[in-house]
């Protein structure tokens, strides 16, 4: 049963285990030394997850590297365009791609004929997030059994908002609903939280992150929390996991920094070693409590993020490759 492969790869949230990488890179003399701008391309619009996790991450790396970070907005063909358009650029150290294993999987069930996998080399892991269900505040159910009862009497009403629908966010609204919702994508996390708030789409699945504001004003309810224990974030309290209602589905998008091809080894061992300092700075880390990204474990290195990323690949291909 699909369902309970999904447990299988979910609860071990991408079990580490040992691999290597053989990128052809260009060797520098010396330590590296940042001399201009570095660019993070975001294959997601502005306001979602992925977009607040980069630019806030954006902000802590900088002052590691004495240079401005700026992020790089490319959304389109959930996050595949802006991997392309990241693989174009000059390998000279001074671009990376973000991106989750929502595009993968997209590579993966045969979305898209582009290879992520070869594209894409891991660097380091900023963020593992869970994934919740939220509704307007004004909507008729106020918790998941009741969402899905309100499904049954209205069979093919009720629509969810997803960033990527070729993703893990889709995925988990198919497994949790059994298919009973559709998900219907996004380009803008914005929008869709706007669109929640008025009633235009019924449910979203999205991180605690990406409507704290509004779950906190009351603009939105949260119905569930696609974890196997309850969130310990405040107000949460009460939310119930997917574990406790047997639901069996747990995704929620791992963000990474990754390399091009042909970035200089240099670059990438000065990356690694600022980013952990970034990532480990009061600044980013309470950032991250007080959005709710401290869930799950946050920061991977290069090893044990490749590790991961092979892991991701091997699993996501036994749950969702082309027979």
């Amino acid at each position: 049963m699909l369902k309970k492969k999904i447990l299988a790869v979910l609860s071990t949230t991408f079990l580490l285990g040992a691999c290597g990488d053989s990128s052809d890179k260009v060797a520098v003399d010396g330590p590296w030394k940042w001399e201009r701008k570095v660019e993070i391309i975001c294959p997601w619009g502005t306001g979602g997850g992925a977009d607040t996790t980069t630019r806030t991450f954006a902000t802590a790396l900088e002052k590691e590297l004495g240079v401005p970070v700026v992020v790089n907005n490319r959304s389109g063909a959930g996050g595949v365009s802006g991997i392309q358009f990241g693989a174009k650029q000059p390998a000279d150290g001074y671009t990376y791609i973000m991106s989750t294993p929502s595009p993968l999987l997209a590579q993966i069930s045969g979305a898209t004929p582009y290879d992520v996998y070869g594209t894409l080399n891991p660097l380091i892991q900023m963020v593992h997030d869970v994934n919740i269900f939220v509704t307007s505040s004004k909507s008729p159910y106020n918790n998941f059994t009741e969402l899905m009862e309100y499904v049954d009497k209205n069979p093919g009403k009720v629509k969810a908002g997803v960033m990527t629908i070729t993703g893990l966010d889709a995925a988990c609204v198919m497994g949790a609903t059994d298919g009973k919702i559709e998900p219907v994508a996004y380009t803008e996390g914005s929008q869709l939280n706007a669109d929640v708030i008025g009633g235009h789409v019924d449910i979203a699945c999205v991180g605690p992150a990406e409507v704290a504001a509004m779950v906190a004003s009351g603009d939105m309810k949260v119905l569930l929390a696609l974890t196997e224990n309850r969130l310990t974030l405040p107000g949460y309290e009460n939310v119930p996991s997917s574990k406790e209602l047997g639901l069996n589905t747990y995704f929620g998008p791992a963000r990474g920094i990754f390399y091009i091809n042909g970035t200089p080894d240099k670059a990438i061992e000065a990356f690694e070693a600022a980013a952990q300092r970034a990532i480990e700075s009061d600044f980013f880390q309470n950032w991250a409590k007080n959005e709710g990204l401290d869930q799950r474990k946050g920061w991977l290195n290069t090893e044990e993020f490749k590790a991961q990323w092979k892991n991701d690949y091997n699993s996501l291909t036994e749950l969702f490759g082309k027979k």
